[in-house]
């Protein structure tokens, strides 16, 4: 944005001061985080929102956000953040433009029915406890229906076939990838980890996959059932061409070792066991096969066998 800080950078000779303030120049920082009339919008909003809205940097503002609410809550507070910025912004215009002095008030007032409208037009949804959040801001209940609610289900494979589970993980840049293998009668067979290092989510998909092929033929199991919640990584079976420049190698010999397979996409809440072999990746060193089963994947691995169902929200 044009601030005064970034005109200077270009080249630009100003004379810089805030004008919202007068007390500091002007900085994209100052402005929209440290200057009176920003603390005072950003005050008023947490009592709006009914927390601490955190101004330490622009990465924190969204910090207040608690990580369990609900899809139309979480638009809300992302709609709050950016309005205010916004209002800011235009405030700063006005008195430097216009020589038009910003109300608090008024600022305020443009604020809460921007809010409104952005979460009377969200399409998220939203639980029976955020009536009271919701009513605060005028802003209609976009209530789930029990017809958008999906049952994703775990099923086992069919005699001889083996399924094995796959997911992909990056926590800060550095990858990791899982995998659980199960027989017909659910039963674990093994399951192995890795960590990638830095690398994409779907370099770390693919790269779970091979290895999942590469495990299977040392054991001499013929018939495997890749499953992901990765419907682009899955997309390699049938294109070739996709799978990273890197792994293309290690591809074409993984799929020479006689191993016949099928592959199948899972939503992500029938694939918890992969995913948390995905997390364990992190904390290890390279690859490693896993004999027995992990206790952090006890409870998930045991609702998969015996057919109980997660439930996908919308």
């Amino acid at each position: 944005m044009p601030t005064d800080e970034n005109l200077r950078r270009r080249g630009c000779i100003v004379v810089s001061v805030c004008n919202l303030c007068l007390t500091a120049a002007e900085s994209s920082e100052h402005l929209f985080l440290s200057c009176i009339f920003a603390a005072q919008l950003w005050g008023w909003l947490g009592s709006r929102l009914n927390c601490v809205v955190d101004t330490s940097s622009f990465a924190a503002l969204l910090s207040c956000r608690s990580a369990s609410c609900s899809s139309q809550v979480a638009e809300i507070y992302l709609a709050a953040i950016l309005h205010t910025l916004h209002t800011i912004w235009c405030a700063r215009n006005s008195i430097r433009f216009s020589f038009l002095a910003p109300s608090l008030h008024a600022a305020q007032v443009r604020i809460h029915s921007s809010i409104t409208m952005s979460g009377n037009a969200s399409r998220g949804k939203c639980l029976p406890s955020d009536s009271p959040f919701l009513d605060s801001f005028m802003v209609s209940h976009h209530s789930r229906r029990v017809k958008d609610i999906i049952s994703v289900l775990w099923k086992a494979p069919t005699s001889p076939w083996l399924k094995v589970n796959t997911d992909g993980s990056v926590i800060g840049g550095h990858a990791a990838c899982g995998g659980l293998f199960r027989d017909s009668l659910g039963t674990f067979r093994g399951a192995f980890c890795c960590n990638i290092g830095i690398q994409s989510v779907f370099y770390a998909e693919v790269l779970g996959f091979i290895i999942a092929i590469e495990y299977a033929a040392s054991k001499e199991w013929r018939q495997i059932w890749l499953e992901s919640d990765s419907s682009s990584a899955l997309l390699i079976f049938s294109n070739p061409l996709l799978v990273p420049i890197m792994l293309r190698n290690r591809w074409h010999n993984a799929r020479r070792l006689g191993v016949q397979i099928l592959s199948s996409h899972i939503f992500r809440e029938g694939n918890c066991c992969a995913d948390k072999l995905a997390s364990l990746g992190h904390s290890c060193v390279g690859q490693v096969w896993l004999h027995n089963l992990p206790s952090a994947l006890c409870l998930d691995f045991f609702r998969d066998r015996c057919g109980f169902p997660n439930y996908r929200l919308p």
